[in-house]
C-alpha cells in the first residue's frame, strides 16, 4: 500500500506555474531543460573551408543575441570566439546585468556576469573538443548555451557554402 502510494504521489499531472523572473531579470521559462540539437560538428567541418566565419544566435524576447566566430584550418577548429550582444548591437561587458550603471538586483547581475564567462568557457571548449554537442552547459548561462548552438550551426553552415 505505501508503496502504491508513494507510486502515485508521483504521477500528478499538475502543472508547476513557469518560474517568474524578478525584476530586472530576464525570463528563462522554458529553458530549464533545454535540450541543444543534433549537430554534426565533424560532418560539417570534413566539408568546411579555411577562414573565419561569422554565425548569429536568434534574438532572445529583449532583442539580445550571441555570435560565434569560427576560425578554421584543415577541417580544424582552431579558433572560436563567442560573445552576447544587446538590443542596439551593444557588446556585453563588465555592466551587463547592471541598472543605470548600478548594481541593483546582485542576485540578476552575479548571473549576467557567469553568463559572461560562462561564454569565453563554450568558446575554448569548442576548440578542445571539435564538437558542438560536447561542450557542456554551465549552470545559470542556459540563455547563452542555446544561443551557442545556433550561432555555431550557422557558423558551421556559412562555412561549407
Amino acid at each position: 500500500v505505501l508503496a502504491l502510494a508513494g507510486l502515485l504521489a508521483g504521477c500528478s499531472s499538475e502543472k508547476k506555474p513557469a518560474k517568474q523572473a524578478a525584476v530586472g531579470e530576464k525570463s528563462t521559462a522554458g529553458l530549464e531543460n533545454y535540450r541543444p540539437p543534433k549537430i554534426d560538428t565533424a560532418g560539417l567541418l570534413a566539408k568546411a573551408k579555411d577562414g573565419t566565419f561569422d554565425g548569429l544566435g536568434k534574438p532572445d524576447e529583449e532583442g539580445e543575441y550571441t555570435k560565434l566566430t569560427l576560425t578554421i584550418a584543415n577541417h580544424k577548429i582552431t579558433g572560436a570566439k563567442f560573445e552576447g550582444f544587446l538590443k542596439g548591437g551593444e557588446l556585453k561587458g563588465p555592466d551587463y546585468g547592471k541598472t543605470n550603471g548600478k548594481i541593483e538586483n546582485k542576485t540578476y547581475y552575479n548571473k549576467a556576469q557567469l553568463a559572461l564567462r560562462a561564454n569565453k568557457t563554450y568558446a575554448e571548449e569548442l576548440v578542445k573538443k571539435q564538437e558542438l554537442n560536447k561542450v557542456d552547459a554551465v549552470s545559470g548561462a542556459t540563455v547563452s548555451y542555446k544561443g551557442f548552438f545556433e550561432a555555431g550551426q550557422a557558423a558551421l553552415e556559412k562555412a561549407i557554402k
